[in-house]
């Protein structure tokens, strides 16, 4: 008894260490972002943080360092403070040799933003209970940025007791600004010839770790479209189709012979059907997108591109960089194409809020060109021309009827017992996507599915001799989110497996992902898809 007492001591000591951050890895006390344009056209981005770790996980790999990517030829970091202050009370200063400058690993391969900066701060003296504390500068020099653009998610990993956002501009300039999927309202404030705004939002709570989203930035367009993940964007760009022009007038081909030269090469073996010229530029393109993108960030880029010959000439580039290439070639062979731009749903006008940047052509497409993913979202995306015009994306694949033969003797079987065999068919590749988005059986917030799907698989199994199938019930799941169907209907050939998916809701909402979750598990049962086979 004496023995269970201590244990049931030491289990309350535990739940009452840290009691409000039992359900978090750790907790911001403060996060403030501040972002400052000054009369003379420089701009100072301001973050100060204070983070109090609570795991082990927290200490070693989510917060033990910060990365502060900036280029130094047109910006400077200043480092106004960094310690960690330990649970006892102990201040642990961080070290010199604890700012650790490296390559940014998006600019790997790509000479020319090599000279882009990563400040690795190798935050010390962390046990848990320490708080960090980090308060940094990016300086920019007038001229490197035209205007103050900001596109800053609100929510992150862990919980935030106060969040403060601030704009600084002259008297002279006017400020755009929009939050979205949130209510607060900024607090206007001037002296000595600047006026600020600034957003106070308390006890943000955090995103969740585990929801599934595309990859890069088209999966903060999910968040935000879901409604999960609020945005604060704000710019001094009068409206989107200035800031557009800003950039449109840096598409442009460069050294014209050598974009000629190139795209002679590549069309030197084909005849002159425009498809098959546009099947040959695509497949160019499709080749550079996959293997010689860098991941500069267009914000990382400052808003600049490489005209279209340097990307020839090098063979890499950022996404910009590579559809201005597409592009020319597309145009210089007489070909319809344009530039999109996809962007976060806003009325504020400016270039922070651009998610992605694809070549619209005309119908020859493959898969590796970018484009699929924005155009399943582009019902959630701001999508225009370089000039300001809406644009309407083609949506490929993901929807129609498609038909297969399976011989059942050149696929893997399984024999339970003399005279038996079982054959699974494999699952419709066009559904793989959303299986990750059924992981769980509810969710606490809304979930934007990457794309709906209209598909209809039909199988011919063709049986081997001696064998007969040992019958099967057709299968159908009906309800608000869709429907599966498999059906099997036996014939001379053998046996027709018609597999169909339905799914016509992209924005899940906790109420409805149940059903959601229901059309997956069915999609997913491979019971379905297996066939009992058998001696006469």
């Amino acid at each position: 008894m004496k023995t269970l007492y201590i244990y049931l001591s030491i289990i309350g000591l535990l739940l009452t260490a840290f009691p409000a951050q039992a359900a978090s890895e750790a907790q911001y006390r403060k996060l403030h972002k501040t972002y400052t344009l000054r009369p003379d056209g420089s701009q100072e981005m301001r973050v100060l943080k204070e983070l109090t770790l609570y795991t082990h996980a927290a200490m070693n790999s989510l917060y033990g360092e910060t990365f502060i990517v900036y280029d130094p030829q047109y910006q400077e970091l200043k480092i106004h403070d960094s310690y960690t202050r330990q649970k006892d009370g102990t201040i642990i200063r961080t070290p010199a040799n604890a700012f650790v400058e490296v390559l940014p690993a998006n600019a790997a391969n790509a000479p020319a933003y090599n000279g882009l900066k990563e400040m690795v701060v190798v935050h010390t003296g962390l046990e848990l209970g320490a708080t960090i504390y980090l308060d940094y500068s990016i300086i920019s020099r007038p001229g490197y940025l035209s205007e103050l653009d900001v596109c800053c998610p609100v929510r992150e990993l862990s919980p935030i007791d106060e969040y403060i956002y601030r704009i600084e501009i002259p008297e002279d300039k006017t400020c755009h600004y929009q939050l979205l999927n949130a209510s607060a309202t900024p607090v206007e404030t001037r002296q000595q010839g600047m006026k600020a705004f600034t957003w106070t939002l308390k006890n943000v709570q955090p995103r969740p770790y585990s929801y599934p989203s595309l990859h890069g930035s088209l999966g903060l367009a999910q968040q935000v479209a879901s409604g999960m993940m609020p945005v604060l964007i704000a710019t001094t760009w009068d409206n989107h189709t200035e800031a557009l022009a800003s950039l449109r007038k840096q598409f442009i081909p460069g050294n014209m012979d050598i974009v000629q030269a190139q795209l002679k090469k590549l069309t030197q073996s084909v005849d002159g059907n425009a498809s098959t010229i546009h099947q040959a530029i695509d497949q160019y393109m499709s080749r550079l997108y996959r293997k010689a993108m860098c991941g500069v960030t267009l914000q990382e880029a400052g808003y600049r591109l490489r005209p279209a010959s340097e990307v020839i000439r090098t063979a890499y580039g950022t996404q910009a960089e590579l559809v201005n290439l597409h592009l020319q070639l597309l145009q210089l062979a007489g070909l319809q194409a344009e530039v999109a731009m996809c962007g976060l749903q806003a009325s504020v006008g400016g270039l922070a809020s651009t998610l992605s940047i694809i070549v619209k052509g005309e119908a020859i497409c493959t898969d590796a060109l970018p484009g699929n993913a924005e155009a399943y979202l582009q019902d959630y995306l701001n999508v225009t021309s370089l000039q300001g015009d809406k644009l309407s994306l083609p949506v490929t694949a993901s929807a129609g009827t498609s038909q297969d033969t399976l011989m059942v003797c050149n696929y893997p079987v399984q024999t339970p017992a003399e005279g038996w065999q079982v054959t699974t068919l494999p699952t419709p590749a066009e559904a793989l996507p959303l299986i990750a988005y059924a992981a769980n059986t509810s969710i606490r917030e809304n979930i934007l599915l990457p794309q709906t799907v209209n598909i209809s698989r039909k199988t011919l199994v063709r049986l081997p001799q001696g064998l007969s199938w040992n019958g099967k019930a057709n299968k159908t799941l009906t309800n608000s989110c869709g429907q599966v169907t498999f059906q099997y209907q036996p014939e001379a050939d053998g046996i027709v497996v018609t597999q169909t998916l339905c799914l016509n809701r992209q924005l899940l909402t906790p109420h409805i992902y149940k059903e959601f979750y229901a059309l997956m598990a069915e999609w997913r049962d491979n019971n379905n898809r297996t066939l009992v086979l058998k001696k006469p």
